[in-house]
């Protein structure tokens, strides 16, 4: 980075409510940095928080030689405004009928004090003050320090800026893109293009009251967890656990249906989700719940995709959006629907549409200029520095070992074999919310025990949760039925009946995985560790899960690491190259 050419930067901002995030785009159209904003502040999903914050753009400034640059925004001016002013008068309403209520003493409005109003408050005031101050911070940081003069932001659709991430980031030119969430710019819950050799054309758009993405932040609450807090891959991991419910499903079908490439709910659904509601409260298991929940949205989304494929047929498919995280659903597209490759970036969610919104910057100031196809790279983010890892060794008192690389993968390959808990840590943090093999936790995948090991004394969370198998990508075929390449740990594919018990660990309960597949081009060091551990095991898979505990996002400074390895079960700690025991 020290090397750098001082260049024009396109600055992408995710602005929203959630998930808010930073990207930049050089002058040639490269994606050259991503980051969740999540990361730096360690606020698991940085609710409410404006993705510049005035710290981390400090040290973008300093990494990066801007020469120039211009922001933008991934929600249009006049759509987020809207949806303000619409917020700030429910919440009036609110505090209005909350009043009455207390003067007529009782809860004539069913106005639940204590959660709903509390919330729209939080939510509706935060948004005002992100909407004043969104790029504040980095115009200040670039005119302080560059004295590059303040410019306007730009601000660019939503769908379109999940559109242009997700094109631009896979490994095809011609496709059909999805774009589907809980909502977006216009109150549209999905949005579908047609993409053609750096062309992308909006051909279908789906009203918000419709919205899968808001049908399973309902389905989050019902089993117990909070859609806020982004606790929708609990019901993902509770649901294998479960059974079907008829009785549930044939509420679910009344609700919510498909009509062409439309998804409609019932004019009746008040009614109907109350029965649905009064069906799941104490009536049936919460895993239950989450399997007939999860299977009517498989079920739904399979024919919406299918109905897609007959209007516009393609080889390919590219999804983006907040849904695409449902690796479960995710897993089924490529044989339940007649679309041959599937492609879902690293970043499906609203952090992912930060690079887009930059990525649209670039090119509406240089409209002649082509943007690079084939950015697949997910590492994107901030790396370690040699003075971090030194402060911390010097000031803890670890055993450490400062080696080369092939005795790294031999010492620690060893050593998982053996049973112990690795923290790696390598390179260039990844964008998106699934550690890729550079901010992870790592483990023996034939140690049965260690799933609940993990679980109860590292990660510190429900027993149920699952674990990734990371596997040389050559090697995905013998152990997984339907095998599809899945880099970035995007989808759940069944684990073959004769190579399960040879990883105990991430074989879920249904007999699936949500895999990674590595490969040395994209991840050298990674794909060299599984490759020594599985000269010694003789299983080409390592136990992947992310290196944060629950509740918190993956680790950004060595602060972070420091605060995991030193309080959890953590063996080693590797940080680029150095081995630190504990």
């Amino acid at each position: 980075m020290k090397n750098l050419k001082p260049q024009k930067y396109y600055i992408g901002i995710a602005g929203g409510f959630h998930d808010g995030a930073i990207a930049l785009v050089n002058d040639h159209g490269e994606i050259v940095f991503a980051e969740a904003t999540e990361r730096f502040t360690q606020n698991k999903r940085a609710l409410t928080t404006v993705a510049d914050n005035f710290f981390l753009v400090n040290k973008l400034v300093e990494t990066y030689p801007f020469l120039d640059y211009e922001i933008a925004v991934n929600w249009r001016m006049f759509a987020t405004l809207t949806k303000h002013v619409t917020a700030a008068v429910a919440i009036f309403l609110i505090r209005k009928y909350r009043y009455l209520n207390r003067f007529i003493g009782k809860n004539l409005y069913n106005i639940d004090d204590n959660l709903f109003a509390t919330l729209a408050d939080f939510h509706g005031s935060s948004q005002f003050a992100m909407l004043s101050t969104v790029g504040a911070s980095f115009k200040n940081a670039l005119y302080l320090k560059l004295k590059l003069p303040h410019k306007p932001n730009e601000y660019f659709d939503h769908h379109h800026c999940h559109a242009y991430h997700a094109y631009y980031t896979s490994p095809v030119s011609n496709a059909t893109i999805l774009v589907i969430d809980g909502n977006g710019d216009e109150h549209i819950s999905y949005s579908i293009f047609k993409a053609n050799d750096h062309t992308l054309k909006k051909v279908h758009k789906n009203s918000s009251k419709a919205s899968l993405g808001d049908y399973y932040g309902e389905i989050t609450k019902w089993c117990g967890f909070s859609d806020i807090s982004g606790e929708q891959w609990k019901v993902m991991g509770l649901a294998p656990y479960g059974t079907l419910n008829h009785k549930l499903l044939k509420d679910l079908e009344k609700w919510i249906t498909v009509d062409g490439i439309n998804i409609k709910r019932n004019k009746d659904e008040q009614k109907i989700k109350k029965n649905v509601m009064r069906d799941a409260y104490g009536k049936i298991s919460k895993a239950d719940l989450a399997f007939t929940c999860q299977f009517f949205y498989e079920v739904i989304l399979m024919q919406l995709i299918t109905n897609i494929y007959k209007i516009y047929p393609s080889t390919n498919l590219i999804l983006a959006g907040g849904c695409v995280l449902n690796s479960a659903a995710n897993g089924k597209i490529h044989t339940q629907t007649p679309y041959e490759n599937i492609y879902v970036p690293s970043a499906p969610a609203d952090d992912g549409s930060a690079i887009g919104a930059a990525l649209l910057n670039f090119k509406k100031h240089n409209p002649n200029k082509a943007i690079p196809f084939f950015q697949t790279n997910p590492y994107l983010g901030f790396e370690l520095h040699n003075t971090e890892i030194k402060a911390f060794i010097t000031y803890s008192g670890f055993k450490y070992e400062l080696t080369d690389y092939e005795n790294i993968y031999r010492t620690v390959a060893a050593s998982l074999f053996e049973g112990k808990i690795v923290a790696w840590v390598q390179g260039k943090a990844e964008m998106g919310p699934r550690a890729l093999g550079n901010r992870s936790i790592l483990a023996n995948p034939g140690d049965l025990q260690m799933k609940e090991k993990i679980n109860s004394c590292v990660k510190f969370r429900e027993e149920f949760r699952p674990f990734a198998p990371s596997i040389l990508e050559e090697y995905g075929n013998d152990y997984f039925e339907n095998f599809f390449p899945t880099p970035f740990m995007e989808r759940v594919l069944t684990i073959k009946k004769e190579k399960q018990h040879l990883i105990p660990a991430v074989t879920h309960v249904d007999g699936t995985g949500r895999l990674q597949t590595v490969s040395k081009s994209t991840n050298e060091h990674f794909y060299n560790l599984i490759s020594a551990f599985h000269e010694i095991s003789g299983v080409p898979v390592l136990l992947n899960t992310s290196l944060n505990v629950m509740g918190k996002p993956i680790v950004n400074s060595m602060a972070d690491i420091a605060g995991v390895f030193t309080s959890s079960g953590i063996d080693i700690l590797v940080v680029n190259n150095y081995i630190i025991y504990k």
